[in-house]
């Protein structure tokens, strides 16, 4: 975001300038590629985590006897949606 600011920034003084115009566009596409990369990642982190919550939400409904795993257990089947979780806040933080 930093970078497409200061991008943004040096548009006006280059305007007359056909190679520093196609330049800054070049760096304004990869800007926008870098951007666009890090939020598909971050969505993709975050429905798989979303799926995983959905799985296991599912999972502790639909159970017809007691519970028979320990909270270790629950914190084993926890513990991979966390860390989905924190890479996609990590890939969306990155952009802003």
């Amino acid at each position: 975001m930093e970078q497409l600011h200061r991008c943004s920034k040096r548009l006006p003084a280059v305007t007359g300038d056909l190679v520093q115009l196609g330049e800054l566009g070049q760096q304004l596409n990869h800007c926008y590629v870098e951007l666009d990369s890090a939020l598909l990642r971050g969505l993709m982190d975050m429905r798989t985590a979303h799926t995983g919550l959905l799985a296991l939400i599912t999972l502790l409904e639909r159970r017809d006897e007691p519970l028979l795993f320990t909270s270790e257990d629950a914190l084993a089947l926890l513990e991979p949606i966390q860390q989905r979780l924190k890479q996609g806040l990590e890939h969306f933080n990155g952009v802003l």
